[in-house]
């Protein structure tokens, strides 16, 4: 018996959410830069390195690696594949699935241990190591003195957003805004928040999982600067509809700006679920410096595992 074209279509969808679902989830990726030290004795779990389609990650070494020794899995898919004198560069392909992984293997000369390094490249929709930085023989002072500082500046960062949402428990609406810092009260720039309506505006792929209905940006200025420049919180807020069969529910979101740029991880909010066939407000929200809020960026959110992705082009702000 034939089936007809609408229950074909029904069927494609259950599969491909049946799919998605089964996909293991998403590694949480360490940001560059990302720091990597080899033992002598060889291991049974390669260290993992999120990478990005379009996005290159770099692999620094202590000791150079010989152009030869270099084994990459699937190797004819990626972009590009360059050897330095003590670095490997990486540029996934575009066909490059959320969760998939491949096998980057380093082989040394110099008789020294390890005589080789396994690295295990994971796919991701955003968040690559830009850098990955190798340690072969044993760190300097120096290398310590420059984690310990840059673990320092991250606790402080840390610290520091936890007082601005300890503060926006203090009070409610616009109150709460001005208790947290988040909206300066100055009589010579007297401008509260800002919205933006980018519907008509944004690129919106047939792929996405979702389909925006409506795309509101919103920014306003901070009591806060970095820089020597003024810090703006912005934020984007989405009505989206789930074309698929299983609910949708964003796991994580980031901003890009242009190609091959640095991404800005932002928080994600989401009341509930967005049930098939239906639709839901999903608001993502983070901090940039007065240039940057001035850029044009693309939106990417995920889902748990990654496979039911939505990607927004030309995001700009007030």
């Amino acid at each position: 018996m034939l089936t007809s074209p609408p229950a074909v279509l029904l069927l494609l969808a259950l599969l491909a959410d049946a799919s998605a679902t089964a996909q293991p989830p998403l590694p949480s990726c360490e940001v560059s830069p990302h720091r990597i030290e080899l033992l002598a004795a060889p291991t049974d779990q390669a260290p993992e390195v999120c990478i990005s389609p379009d996005l290159a990650t770099t692999f620094r070494f202590d000791s150079p690696p010989p152009p030869s020794a270099v084994e990459l899995q699937e190797r004819e898919r990626f972009e590009d594949v360059s050897t330095g004198t003590r670095s490997i560069t990486v540029i996934p392909p575009k066909d490059l699935r959320p969760g998939e992984r491949l096998e980057l293997v380093v082989r040394f000369t110099d008789g020294a241990a390890p005589t080789s390094a396994t690295f295990e490249l994971v796919g991701h929709p955003a968040l690559a190591a830009r850098q990955v930085e190798v340690f072969r023989n044993r760190r300097t002072v120096e290398d310590y003195q420059q984690e310990v500082k840059e673990k320092e500046a991250r606790i402080r960062q840390l610290q520091s957003e936890l007082g601005r949402a300890q503060a926006e428990g203090t009070g409610l609406g616009i109150m709460g805004l001005i208790a947290s810092g988040l909206l300066n009260v100055d009589a010579l720039n007297v401008q509260g928040v800002l919205a933006k309506n980018l519907k008509s505006t944004i690129t919106d792929p047939p792929a996405n999982a979702l389909r925006t209905q409506t795309v509101i940006s919103y920014r306003s200025t901070t009591t806060r600067r970095e820089k020597g420049e003024d810090v703006m919180r912005v934020a984007v807020a989405m009505d989206m509809e789930n074309l698929g069969m299983a609910p949708w529910t964003a796991r994580d979101a980031a901003l890009l700006v242009g190609k091959g740029q640095d991404v800005k991880q932002v928080k994600v909010w989401q009341l509930a679920p967005i049930p098939p066939g239906g639709s839901g407000l999903v608001v993502v929200e983070t901090e940039l410096l007065a240039q940057e809020a001035r850029g044009t960026f693309t939106l990417k959110l995920w889902d748990e595992n990654g496979g039911r992705l939505v990607t927004l082009g030309g995001v700009t702000f007030p």
